[in-house]
């Protein structure tokens, strides 16, 4: 069995960024001041894919919570360079530079900072490809995300109601992680909408050797495309009969278990909910 899945890039830290990623982040700011716009969006192997205006060019962005920066896909590096660690544990050189103007919409997301480079791999797969919204923009705003029926709403107020689940969130520097229980023990791992995978792991993660022991895994092939590419990777892949999180039962999941940077739930996790991003609160809140 071969299948292709997007595992888009996780912790992007750069030497001279690296005491400096919250600060980095938080720099831009949006025009107007008060904001709301819907929209649909498009899925690339279940990764979502929302077209933004950059620098007046329209072009189709990935929403990846796991990465710290945007990063604009360009032919050949600007400003200064640097190497780059991915989810993957593959590096890439990127280059930084400030965005005048990423548009959504009405939404106008001002100054903000972002990488650069050649993301070969990523951009055969996505027509019109303009790179990677990344914390550094979906920081800045609300996003209340109807993954079954593909619609995004996105404001500068709540966008919540009393039916959703509200998701403890640990922010290490500015990504934001949870943690889910497998069996009565909990488990830290970052919510990761830039992976394909509903539950992944590292290969050399006490928690996968446990769960390879407890349930039934086979052996798989396939490629993933990712930070430098397209990689071909062996992996393990099995279900887990529960995960919980909050106070919200996850049944039998699908999980991978191949070379990786950390534990992470990605989209696929999500794809029966709804999902609110609420930066105001710094919370993340779902419901089916």
């Amino acid at each position: 069995m071969k299948k292709i899945r997007l595992l888009l890039i996780v912790l992007l830290i750069l030497n001279s960024f690296s005491c400096s990623v919250t600060k980095n982040q938080n720099k831009g700011n949006v025009v107007p001041e008060n904001f709301f716009y819907q929209t649909e969006f498009k899925t690339i192997k279940s990764v979502i894919v929302l077209p933004f205006d950059i620098n007046g060019v329209s072009k189709n962005f990935l929403f990846d919570t796991g990465a710290d920066y945007s990063i604009i896909q360009r032919d050949s590096i600007i400003g200064k360079a640097g190497n780059y660690g991915g989810a993957s544990n593959r590096n890439m050189k990127l280059g930084n530079e400030i965005i005048s103007s990423i548009k959504i919409g009405s939404i106008d997301f001002i100054n903000t900072v972002a990488l650069n480079g050649d993301m070969i791999g990523l951009k055969e797969q996505i027509p019109n490809f303009g790179g990677i919204i990344g914390q550094s923009i979906i920081k800045k705003a609300n996003w209340l995300i109807d993954y079954p029926n593909k619609s995004i709403n996105i404001s500068d107020k709540n966008l919540s109601d009393t039916s959703f689940e509200t998701i403890r969130i640990k922010r290490e520097e500015g990504a934001p992680y949870t943690y889910i229980s497998i069996n009565g023990v909990d488990y830290k791992v970052i919510i990761d909408f830039g992976s394909s995978s509903e539950f992944n792991l590292p290969e050399d993660s006490k928690l996968a050797k446990q769960l390879l022991k407890q349930y039934s895994f086979s052996y798989n092939e396939r490629d993933r495309y990712t930070l430098g590419g397209l990689q071909k990777i062996k992996e393990k892949v099995g279900i887990v009969p529960l995960i919980t999180l909050g106070n919200m039962d996850f049944k039998n999941v699908n999980t991978t278990i191949n070379v990786s940077s950390q534990p992470r739930i990605g989209i696929g996790f999500f794809r029966h909910y709804k999902i609110y991003i609420d930066n105001i609160d710094n919370i993340y809140k779902i419901k089916k």
